[in-house]
């Protein structure tokens, strides 16, 4: 009987792993498969004025004091 019980749950131990290693198998595949497909292209066309095409002049980048 105790031969029995320790194959039986031999038996049981193999069949979780093994589920559990095609539980794991199939959620990794699926992820690389999600990583892998390739993204929708998209574009978009913003109009932009010419005067936002301007370099600020240096000038611009002095502080004036305070005072």
């Amino acid at each position: 009987m105790e031969v029995f019980l320790r194959v039986y749950n031999q038996n049981m131990t193999r069949k979780i792993r093994l589920v559990l290693a095609i539980i794991i198998l199939t959620v990794s595949l699926s992820l690389l498969l999600w990583g892998i497909w390739p993204n929708l292209m998209e574009t978009r066309i913003l109009p932009v004025d010419p005067s936002q095409m301007q370099l600020p002049t240096p000038v611009s980048f002095y502080m004036e004091a305070i005072g």
